[in-house]
C-alpha cells in the first residue's frame, strides 16, 4: 500500500514538472502570447445611443455581418460601415476642474451640496486671502526622519503618480494642518 502511494506521489511530482516546464517553455517562444498588447486588433465598440451613424451591413447577434456574411465582433468589423471622420469629438480639453463643492445623494434636485461648503443661507466668508497658505508650525523638536520621507515619496510618486493624463480633475495644492506635507488631492468637504 505505501509502494503505490509513493509511486503516485512520485508520479505527480514528475507531472507537476513536466507541466510548468511546458508552460515556461510555451511562453518563451513566444507561442503563447498575451492577447492585450499593442499588437492585437483592438478599437473601439459604439453603442446605438452614442453614434449619430448608422449602417445597413451591420454585426448581428450571431457574429456574422448581416449582408456579407463574415464574421465580425462590432459594426465597424463589417465592410461597408466604418464611421464618418467628422462624428469623433475634436474639441478636448487638457484639464477637467475639480469641483468645489461636496455633493450629498438627496431625494431632491441633485447635485445638492453640503452646507459646510455653500454656506449656511449665504456664500461662506473667507477669513484669511490665503486659504491655501502654509500654516503657522509648532517646534517638533530635532527632525530624524524628514529625509528617509521624503526619498520614499520621490520613489513612491515616480512609480505610482499618473503622468500626462488628460481628464484628471487638477485640485490646488494645500498643506496638512500641521505644515509638514503638501497634498494635491480632493478638497475636503469643509473646504
Amino acid at each position: 500500500m505505501n509502494l503505490i502511494k509513493l509511486c503516485l506521489i512520485l508520479i505527480s511530482g514528475v507531472l507537476f514538472y513536466w507541466v510548468f516546464h511546458k508552460i515556461d517553455y510555451l511562453t518563451y517562444n513566444k507561442y503563447v502570447v498575451e492577447c492585450f498588447t499593442n499588437n492585437s486588433y483592438t478599437h473601439n465598440v459604439d453603442m446605438p445611443l452614442t453614434t449619430e451613424y448608422s449602417c445597413q451591413n451591420f454585426c448581428g447577434p450571431t457574429a456574422r455581418c448581416a449582408i456579407t456574411g463574415q464574421q465580425c465582433f462590432a459594426d465597424t468589423d463589417c465592410l461597408g460601415c466604418q464611421p464618418p471622420e467628422s462624428s469623433q469629438s475634436t474639441n478636448k480639453t487638457s484639464c477637467v476642474p475639480g469641483d468645489n463643492a461636496s455633493g450629498k445623494l438627496t431625494v431632491g434636485v441633485t447635485p445638492q451640496y453640503s452646507p459646510l461648503t455653500s454656506g449656511y443661507g449665504t456664500n461662506e466668508k473667507i477669513i484669511t486671502k490665503d486659504m491655501n497658505g502654509k500654516p503657522a508650525q509648532p517646534n517638533f523638536g530635532v527632525n530624524t526622519w524628514r529625509k528617509k520621507f521624503d526619498e520614499s515619496l520621490g520613489l513612491f510618486n515616480q512609480r505610482y503618480q499618473l503622468k500626462n493624463s488628460e481628464f484628471m480633475p487638477k485640485y490646488p495644492p494645500m498643506y496638512s494642518i500641521t505644515g509638514e506635507f503638501l497634498g494635491d488631492g480632493p478638497l475636503p468637504s469643509n473646504y
